[in-house]
Order: structure tokens, then sequence, then C-alpha cells
């Protein structure tokens, strides 16, 4: 049986507890942060978690089961974003994780990293110390990278390895997948013809090209390694820390102020659990770790905000910063989907489910099979894309007068100028990725964005046949949204609205983006593995062309579910709303550390950042209370 512990401590005993620390939000970086900090016995943390521990949960440990927790309210907040104005009012469900380890237990494995410049470009923002030089070493603490086996027969996956520049010792491991089907194996080669060869281990931080993924899972059994079983687990009976779960945190409790303009001190925090409120208390600091969506939630309902917002629901300002929920970024999604060629595997041969029941038990037998198995990536420049498609050279002087063009619509925020600069520099550097590109071995229905229950289950009868979807990412957005509360209940959910493709060159770079995922396809050797060469289209998908593709952008688009930047790491009057060692600006003690302080939005999966962010404020938080 799966474990569902409602709670290793009753809120009882909890807020009865002496804590030095309280983190709220027991996900990749609460837990993170709790392991740090409690390797100092002397040190008492207590972390509130929403979800269950589910870290024995088969559903959660299965690789390839990721996607039946979407949607699914025991493992995901079921959020959604606002229809989208610029999207052609389309509504994308965003998968959170609600269980202990957040969405380190529900992502999808993706062990990919932040390019060299993604990180420096922190540092250019104004934040001091922040580089890649000062963050490698927490990627490599958080890392256990277990090489395969001469058995696995791997040579050629993971040829690009350094093992160098990879961590040995951290307690998230990593490796690659056994199952290694006809469409990976046709990857790289498919890109080797267009030109495209990879230049290194992408863990430097400076290569591109296509690779095959190290996942964040365990070799030995084939299972998911997240904070829960990775940082939390082995270190569960420390007397000095504390994990409550089933507990919702309501609001951050401030210590009364007397004179205006005064820094705050948290004295606690507030929290609901068993359908009854209580109180706890923190000696020296609360830390936030709710993620991109709940962090400024948290802030907006303990008084810290845009004033004119709190006024309306009613909340007494503590502390006005409207920079608070602005500054959403995310990675938009691109799907083209085809029909594959007779006799490939993809996810439509687990409608029998006699298929589904091996696979199954060839997963808990061998550890190995397609429910192991995972994307390659690619990624690519801009320069890359567009010559590879035979588009031509990148339009720099076209791309950099309609950026400035847009910024002069009155649209404009502070700090908004030097990020647009970063991010275009980045659009015309060669040596810098624009576009991730990966791939599913099954249908996704672009109808349902908004149902991830149904996104990736096509039906027999309207589809048929056997798919492949290819997915690009657009990795550094210009689009910028904002999450906000629509009530004073922590119970309801904030409005989400990452306005994508509200700038004009994200519907530029996204349409020459899906263009390049058709040319892969209709590709050799990838090619060989589908209907008539690429050229069968699955079900609401059709034939791209320069005409048809800005629309069937708008029409088509989801998330690759990497939402950042809502709380800043930036100068207050950039647009911050924490400084550079994560405290929030007007407090004493109060830090936030998730992914919500990334001021700009990184190349591929986030997970490995937030580990090593986590890592990182942990040192931080150490040295200032020596």
């Amino acid at each position: 049986m799966p474990s569902l512990v409602a709670s290793t401590i009753s809120p009882l005993h909890f807020v009865a507890t002496s804590f030095d620390y309280l983190v709220a939000g027991g996900g990749t970086a609460g837990l993170t942060l709790a392991a740090r900090l409690t390797e100092d016995p002397k040190v008492t943390v207590g972390v509130i978690e929403a979800g269950l521990d589910r870290s024995t949960d088969p559903k959660v440990l299965t690789p390839g089961l990721a996607t039946s927790l979407w949607d699914d309210p025991d493992y995901d907040w079921l959020f959604k974003t606002t229809p989208q104005t610029h999207g052609n009012n389309r509504v994308v469900a965003h998968p959170r994780g609600k269980i202990l380890g957040g969405s380190s237990g529900v992502n999808l494995n993706l062990w990919t990293h932040a390019s060299q410049k993604d990180i420096n470009d922190w540092g250019k923002l104004g934040n001091k110390g922040w580089s890649w030089d000062t963050i490698f070493p927490y990627f490599a603490k958080s890392e256990k990278y277990i090489p395969h086996t001469a058995q696995e027969g791997l040579e050629n996956e993971a040829s690009y390895i350094d093992p160098t520049i990879h961590g040995k010792n951290g307690p998230i491991k990593n490796s690659f997948s056994p199952f290694q089907g006809n469409f990976n194996a046709a990857w790289d080669p498919t890109f080797e013809t267009l030109g495209i060869r990879l230049n290194g281990d992408p863990k430097d931080g400076l290569a591109l090209g296509a690779y095959h993924n190290l996942l964040s899972y365990d070799p030995i059994n084939a299972s998911r390694s997240f904070s829960a079983n990775a940082y939390y687990s082995p270190h569960a009976k420390r007397p000095n820390l504390k994990i409550l779960t089933d507990a919702l945190v309501n609001k951050i409790i401030f210590a009364s102020v007397t004179d205006y303009g005064t820094s705050l001190v948290a004295t606690g925090l507030s929290f609901t659990a068993r359908g009854k409120k209580y109180a706890v208390n923190a000696s020296r600091e609360v830390i936030i770790s709710a993620g991109t969506f709940q962090s400024p939630q948290l802030l907006e309902l303990s008084g810290i905000g845009n004033k004119s917002l709190l006024d309306a629901h009613g909340i007494k300002v503590l502390l006005e910063n409207p920079n608070v929920g602005q500054n959403l970024q995310d990675h938009l999604l691109i799907p083209l989907g085809f029909q594959a060629a007779d006799g490939e595997f993809t996810t439509e041969a687990f409608r029998d489910p006699k298929v589904f029941t091996a696979a199954l038990e060839t997963y808990h037998v061998n550890h190995t099979g397609p429910l192991t198995a995972a994307s390659p990536s690619a990624l690519l420049s801009y320069a890359q894309i567009l010559t590879s498609s035979q588009r031509g050279p990148v339009p720099g002087r076209k791309l950099t007068a309609s950026n400035t063009a847009s910024k002069s619509g009155g649209e404009d925020t502070p700090g908004l100028s030097e990020q647009y600069d970063l991010v275009l520099r980045k659009l015309l550097d060669p040596n810098e990725a624009s576009a991730q590109e990966l791939f599913f071995t099954g249908g996704e229905n672009p109808q349902f964005g908004d149902n991830i229950s149904l996104l990736f289950q096509t039906d027999p009868v309207t589809t048929p046949d056997s798919y492949f979807t290819m997915f690009g990412i657009l990795e550094h957005p210009f689009s910028r949204g904002s999450v906000h509360i629509t009530s004073p209940d922590p119970t309801v959910a904030s409005a989400i609205d990452p306005n994508y493709l509200s700038h004009p060159l994200d519907i530029v770079v996204t349409s020459s983006i899906a263009l390049h995922l058709q040319t892969v396809a209709q590709t050799q050797p990838l090619a060989s593995h589908l209907k008539n060469g690429g050229t069968v289209y699955q079900p609401g998908y059709q034939r791209l062309t320069e005409q048809n593709v800005a629309e069937q952008v708008r029409d088509t688009f989801s998330s690759e579910y990497h939402p950042i930047g809502t709380c800043a790491m930036q100068p207050a009057h950039k647009g911050g709303v924490v400084d550079e060692r994560l405290r929030v600006y007007g407090t004493k003690n109060v830090r936030i550390v998730d992914a919500s302080i990334f001021p700009l939005q990184v190349q591929a999966n986030l997970q490995t950042l937030v580990y090593a962010v986590a890592e990182r404020a942990a040192d931080f938080i150490k040295a200032d209370h020596r």
C-alpha cells in the first residue's frame, strides 16, 4: 500500500514545539532547506505542507505514470490560467504537486540545466553575488550522478557526459533510462542530418544540440528520486525536524507595527488543519517555499503587496509593494502531432489493458520497459532553428526594432527594459538556446489544454491510430504576466495570467519553432518512423506554412509548466520582491526560496535550479545566524 501519512506530528504538538525556522511548503525547495538547516542539531525546523506524504506511492515513483497524477486532486492543486487574450482565449491547466515533495513528485523527471548566461544575467539585473560560478557548486551538491552499466548498452546515449562536472554524493539520484525505443534512437542522428551536432555536456551551461536526458531517478529500481524520498526520508527521525502535512498555511504572522516604515518582524505562521485554525511561532525566520503561484498569494494574504488590491479584499496593508505577483514568466509549449508508422510502439497501445499490465509487470520485475522511458531533448539557438529550416539568418535588425517598439506602448514596468535587453541578446546569440525540443510517443490533444486528464488520452473513435507528438518550447519569453489573489480566503486560488503571446516577438519566435518541429519530423531517420515520412498529421493538427503557423500556435499552445518570477530577486526599484539573499524587502526575517524568486526565465527544465537555489539559500541562512 502507498504511504498516505496525514502527519508525522499532530497539529497540537506541532504548535507546542519551539521552532527556530518555519517553512511554508514542503516541496522541492522547502524540504531541501529543512534537511540542510537541521544538519545542526541545535536548530529546530518546522515544515507545513498542504499535501500528504506519498513518498512510497507507486504512482509517484513510477516515471511513466507521472501524467496520471495531473488533474487528480490527491496529487495536484488543479490550477488553471485565466483565458489568454492573445491566445484565442485558451485556458491552460498547470499541474503543481500537492504532496510532500511538491512538483518534484509529479514532474517528468528531466534533469537538465540552465545556461551560464542565464544565471550571469541574474547578476546583471542588480543581484550582487549571483553568477554561474556561484551557483554551479550547488548543482553538484544536490546531485548524485549514477553512470550506466555496460549491460544497459547506453554507451551512445551517455557519450556526451563529462563525469567531472556532475555531483557524486548529493541526495538526488540521476541516470539514464534503460529503455530506448525507435524514436529515441532516431533523435540524435536526425539533428545531425540537419547539421546540428551536440557540442558538449549541457551540464556545463554552454552546450547546444540534441541529446538523451538524464532523469531524476534511481536506476537500481527505476523509481523517482525527489525531495521527499531524497532530502526528507533519510532524515525523518531527526528530533529537530518536524513535518506537518495535510495543513494549509493561511498567512504570515507579524509582530505589531508601531511605526509606519519600520521593517516587519515575522513571529510565525497561521495555518488550518483538520478544520481548525492554529498559530505556530518561529524565533529566527519564516521561509516561504510555496511556489510561483502560492508564494505571492501568501504575501498578499499577509498584507504585503499592491495597496489597491489588498484594500479591495479587505486586507490590512502592512507593507506596500506593487511588485508582488508581477513578472510571471513561463515556458510556452507548442505541440505538433503526427501519425506514427505502422508497427511503431506508442502509448495508444495502452488502450489494451493487457499491454499496460505487461508493461507494468516489466517495470516491477525488470525495472525497464516503456514506463521508464523519457524523451530526449534538443537545445537550439534561434540561428540553428532558422538555418536548419532553410529560413535564412536571424533578422537581428528587425527583431531589435520590434522589441523597442513594444516597449513604447505604455506597458513597461520597473526593470523590464533591462530584462528585455538581456533576453534579446540571448535570442540573437548563436550560442544560446532559444528553444527546447522534445517528443511524446503518443498523441496530445490540443483542444484539451485546460483538461490535463484528457490532454494525453487520444479518443479511439476520433483518433484511432498511433501517434507521435513533437514539442517546441520557447525558452526565454518576452511576455510577462501576473498572479494575484481574488479573495482573502486562502483556499481560493489566485488569478493566474501568464499573458502568453502578448509580446509580438514571442509569436515570431514560436512560429519559427513550430515550423522547425515539422522540419525535424520530416527528416531522416526520424521520418522513417512516421506515416508517409511525417506528412500525415494527427487529427487536430495540419501542415504548417508561413501563412497559417501563427494561428496554429495560438490555437494549440499550452505550457511546459515552468512558471517563475512572481517574487522576483531584483532591486526593489526595478520590480523586486526579495534581495540577493532572498529576504523580502521591508521585513527583517522573511525569505522566499522557490522558483518565484527567479527574475528571468532560464533554459530547459527547472528542478535542478530550484534544488541549487535552495541549497545556496540554506548556506545564506546558516551564515546569517552564526
